[in-house]
Formats: C-alpha cells, structure tokens, sequence
C-alpha cells in the first residue's frame, strides 16, 4: 500500500457540503492501494458548523492529525455585528492575503515536517478552499521531493466570492500570480467541474490542459441503500426541500416575487404547496425583502442545519427537491454538492440556475430536471405551475437515467483519484531517472 498525506481543512466533525468530498476518498482510497493520513484543524477551534453524525463516515483505521490555528473568522463575526463588514473587507485584501486561514501555515507546516519524517510518504494531496492552503505547493517543492496534487472544489481568483467583493487591483494582481505559481508548481491539478478547469486555463493559458483532472463531487450509494418510509405529514401539499446554505448570490428573493405572484393569480393555492429549507440559514436573509410577507409565512419553513445522515430520508420523502443558483458573473461554474445526491434520490428537481451553466450540463441527462433561468421569472413562473398542475393530477413522475446517475458514485470517482496518484508517481519517478540519467551522461 501506499500512503497519500491528505491536507485538508474540513473534515468531520466539520459539517457542510465541502467536507464530504474529502470523507469519501479517504474513506475508499484503500480499496484502490492508498492509505491516507489526513492532516486537518483541530475542530474546536474552527468557526464551522459541527456534524458528529459524519464520524461514522470516518473509517476506524483512518489515521488523523490535528494541528492548532488561530481562525480570524471569530474575530470577524464581531465586525459583521458591529456592521463594520468594511473592517473584514481591509483585513482580507490587506492582511489575510490570500485568506483568513493563512494563520494556519506555521502550525500546519510544523504537523507536515513531523509526519513525513515519522512516515513513508509517497505523495501530498492538498484540497482548497481555502485557497491559503495551495501557498504549501511552493514550500513543499523547494523543502521535499515528494509529488504535489492540488484539489480545486472551486474557483480561486476567479470565484464567486472574488467577483461579488472585488478586490483591490494590487491584491488581484498578488492573488493572480500566487495562483499561477501554484499551478505551475504542483504536479497535477484536480478541479471539480469543466468550468473551473476552463477558468484557469483562460486567465493562464500557458498552461496545458493535460495538466488538469476533472473529478466532480458525487454520492454514496451506501447512504442511499436504507428504504425509507412515506411522510406522515402535508400528505395533501406538493412539498418542496431545499438542502443547504443560503448567502452570497443565493438570495432566492426572484423565486419569492413569483410565488407571491401566482398565489395573487390564482395559478397557486398557498394552502397546497410547502417549501422546506434545511440548513445554517438566517431568516433575515433568506427573507431579506419580503419580511412578515404573509403568503411566504404559510408556505415557508426553516429548518436548522441537518445531520448528513438524515439528508437521503428527507429527501426521499420530499415531491421534488429545489435547486437554486444566483445569477450573475460566472455562475455557470458552480455545481454544488448537493447536485449529486439529489439526481440519486430519483427525485424530481426544480433547478432555478443558470441553463447554460455546468450545473445545468450536469443535470439535463439525468431525466429528472425541471430547469428555470435564475434571470427569468416567467420561466420560473412556467416551471413551478408545471410542477404543481403534474402534481394536483398525479403525474408528477420522472424516468431517472440511472446509468448516468451511478457513474456519479464515490467509489467510482475515488478509483479515478488514485489513477491520478499512480500516473503522477509514474511520471515524476521517469522524469527522476531521466535527469538522473542525462547527467551521469554529462559527466561521462
């Protein structure tokens, strides 16, 4: 077997969507002769949502290390309740550079140099965001001879957060560049849809495409094998779940206008239709705008976060699971996690994004899409009357490409990470005996 340290910054207890990617490949590395050593922050002190449900995730044999870190994201939330978020906004183009969490460097450094002198090491995987992390390729490869591979969930200098909040010109060129030596650096990159793969290489283009995996998010058919009973609750309403968090662009204010809208009409009767959404979300956003609205009051409910092994039985037990993807520059890059274990559920999804996005792409071969444009609300309008006429007469049915669906499933995408792990150790060791063997040729 060989071993892969795996870096990453959320791993369970850790909840959220990002952190099940990482959970996966470790979980079923094994299988494909990888063993992994996760290196990871020390939960307690990381301002993230906890889910001690995903521990079971966790294979007993996995090995775990923790590293302290300071994480300014504690300090921020006394800024954000001030409403100063202008101080947060300084700090990060000033201080931070290129995020919060490169106050985790020295620490996490320091746990890197003690496991690769206690253990055989074959090669490092470093997953972001945060993208701090990545800045561990250029100390690596000066430091040790070991292979690097990056794993890119999302966009970096070009994500969405950057393009929302757009930064200083001094620290998008910083930012720019630190992430072209990065990928020049790191012997293979993995990115998590075509898009972001695209993105890098238009803002760097002396880079070659065959220097880029694509490797998407999925779902794991162990967490889907339980048959979970009908709800006993709303049996006489369309239910809708939205799973997830709302922020950023996500401020689903065009789907509350066209509810509202065809509840005045009469195309919607709000007393036959509920819209269930789980997760760290706060009213006043999800609601900014359309606060003490009465029609949504009826049909509206918050839900806290929920533990990852609840998510298949309340999906199974909604009518149609609810997508949405904000408008704006390069939202056809975004794929949410949430994709792929919605497309499992066989459930009809009502995906409000952009139909011309990556999500899009993803979704229109599994036979269970009903896509709006996000910018559209008469397609939206169209969409969800659609929904609701199909359900009041019973046909609300769907015939799920399952074949498509299944080629989505962790093992499968894990099997295709550790061929990267083989072909990369391949190539760099050739690449050794090549510059090995080309100078005992010169000094012949």
């Amino acid at each position: 077997m060989k071993t892969v340290l795996y870096i990453v910054f959320y791993y369970p207890p850790i909840g959220g969507s990002g952190v099940h990617r990482g959970v996966k490949f470790t979980r079923y590395l094994p299988e494909f002769g990888w063993n992994s050593i996760v290196i990871t922050p020390h939960p307690k002190l990381i301002k993230q949502p906890k889910d001690y449900s995903l521990l079971k995730e966790v294979s007993p044999e996995q090995k775990i290390h923790h590293f302290f870190t300071l994480d300014a994201h504690w300090l921020f939330k006394i800024f954000w309740g001030l409403n100063l978020p202008q101080v947060v906004n300084w700090l990060n183009y000033h201080i931070f550079k290129p995020d919060a969490d490169i106050l985790a460097l020295p620490f996490l450094r320091y746990k890197i140099s003690q496991l690769i002198k206690k253990h055989k090491i074959d090669l490092i995987f470093i997953s972001g965001p945060p993208f701090s992390l990545m800045l561990n390729v250029l100390w690596l490869k000066k430091k040790y001879p070991l292979p690097v591979i990056v794993d890119f969930r999302d966009d970096w200098s070009m994500g969405q957060s950057r393009l929302d909040n757009p930064p200083p010109e001094s620290f998008r060129k910083y930012e720019v560049n630190l992430e072209h030596q990065v990928l020049s650096k790191a012997d293979k990159i993995i990115v998590a849809n075509e898009a972001i793969k695209n993105n890098f290489l238009s803002l760097h283009p002396d880079l070659s495409a065959e220097h880029f995996v694509v490797i998407t998010n999925g779902y794991d058919e162990k967490d889907f094998q339980k048959v979970f009973p009908p709800r006993e609750t709303e049996k006489d309403k369309l239910q809708l779940v939205y799973i997830g968090s709302l922020y950023g662009r996500r401020q689903p204010g065009i789907v509350w206008q066209v509810l509202i809208d065809l509840v005045g009409k009469g195309k919607i009767n709000p007393d036959k239709i509920s819209i269930h959404l789980y997760g760290p979300n706060y009213r006043s956003f999800v609601f900014n705008g359309f606060e003490n609205n009465k029609i949504l009051e009826k049909m509206v409910n918050l839900h806290p976060y929920l533990p990852h092994s609840q998510v298949p039985q309340v999906m199974s037990q909604a009518d149609v699971l609810w997508l949405f993807i904000g408008s704006g520059p390069k939202s056809d890059a975004i794929s949410t996690g949430k994709i792929f274990e919605y497309m499992r559920s066989g459930k009809p999804i009502w995906a409000v994004i952009n139909p011309q996005g990556i999500a899009a792409d993803i979704l229109k071969s599994s036979g269970l899409a009903f896509i709006a444009d996000n910018e559209n609300p008469d397609e939206i309008a169209s969409s969800l009357v659609n929904l609701y006429k199909n359900w009041q007469e019973g046909k609300l049915t769907v015939q799920p490409n399952w074949d498509y669906i299944h080629s989505f499933e962790r093992r499968r995408l894990t099997k295709k990470l550790a061929e990267v792990f083989e072909q990369t150790l391949t190539n760099v060791n050739t690449n050794k005996f090549y510059t090995s063997h080309q100078s005992l040729n010169g000094q012949s």
